[in-house]
């Protein structure tokens, strides 16, 4: 019994903890949001040039629940901006659309941000969903990979690492995603 113990342990120690990234081993996490029970994870596979893939997903270590991938040969792409949010505060995001569904990532930068980072989807003008991300022990806060992309204070001034994810100027409801929590 001992034995068998043992032969788990190291099993065990490298089980995924809840919050860690969803990517696999040759993927980088370029964005991971964890809401308490799920993650939402970026992933890139990285070049010494530009990401060749970007693949969304989003569950759990056990069960993947929405993947989304992007890559030069399924056409696919992710789109990003940025927008002023609150007081001295801007909002970077990140997402794809399936179907009528906007899948969103954010992260809030600068002064008055009710929370720092979190996930959305959006069904035409109406939020489906709108989680902030929490922050496990061990796990440092969700950030986009300067990496990846360098966000400025406007679209203009973005620039993307990757033709897989490209800036564009839209308005996602960022003033109703990021409302104060006193409002």
């Amino acid at each position: 019994m001992a034995l068998l113990a043992c032969s788990l342990l190291p099993t065990l120690a490298s089980a995924a903890k809840p919050g860690d990234p969803l990517c696999k081993a040759h993927e980088e996490a370029v964005f991971n949001c964890f809401t308490g029970k799920k993650t939402a994870s970026l992933c890139a596979s990285p070049t010494e040039a530009a990401p060749t893939a970007l693949t969304y997903r989003y569950g759990t270590s056990g069960t993947v629940e929405n993947e989304f991938a992007a890559t030069p040969e399924n056409g696919r792409f992710f789109s990003g901006t940025v927008s002023p949010a609150a007081p001295r505060a801007w909002v970077s995001q990140v997402w794809f659309d399936r179907g009528n569904f906007r899948y969103l990532m954010t992260e809030c930068v600068g002064g008055d941000c009710p929370f720092h980072a979190g996930l959305a989807v959006i069904k035409g003008e109406k939020i489906a969903m709108n989680a902030s991300c929490k922050r496990p022990p061990g796990v440092r806060l969700p950030a986009f990979s300067r990496e990846l992309v360098k966000f400025g204070s406007k679209p203009d001034d973005s620039k993307s690492s990757t033709p897989l994810l490209r800036i564009e100027a839209v308005d996602n409801l960022v003033y109703e995603l990021y409302k104060s929590a006193d409002k």
